[in-house]
């Protein structure tokens, strides 16, 4: 069985509506992710994680309506300086699929 028979044949990830965003700059806020990402379609959720202290803890989740949404996302976003750092985008699983919270 070739690899691209185990994983499917389309070179298309599935469809995903979740980010994951990491190496978040901790001067950056949960509104100024949302104002950033909002320009790719409409967003349902973001969760920008704070510890005990209520700062944040360098990553965040933002779930979109749509997966071309959240595919346009993933695809300009990854990789970009915001604020002091660049962060890095990853697909990852919705809530009901064991996802973020």
């Amino acid at each position: 069985m070739s690899n691209q028979d185990r994983h499917g044949s389309s070179s298309r990830p599935s469809q995903f509506t979740s980010l994951y965003l990491a190496n978040i700059d901790p001067q950056v806020s949960d509104e100024a992710l949302i104002q950033m990402f909002s320009c790719f379609g409409k967003i349902i959720r973001s969760v920008l994680p704070k510890d005990f202290r209520g700062e944040p803890r360098g990553f965040a989740f933002i779930e979109f309506e749509s997966s071309d949404s959240a595919e346009q996302a993933f695809e300009h976003m990854n990789g970009t300086l915001i604020g002091q750092k660049i962060i890095c985008v990853e697909r990852t699983p919705k809530v009901d699929e064991g996802g973020f919270i």
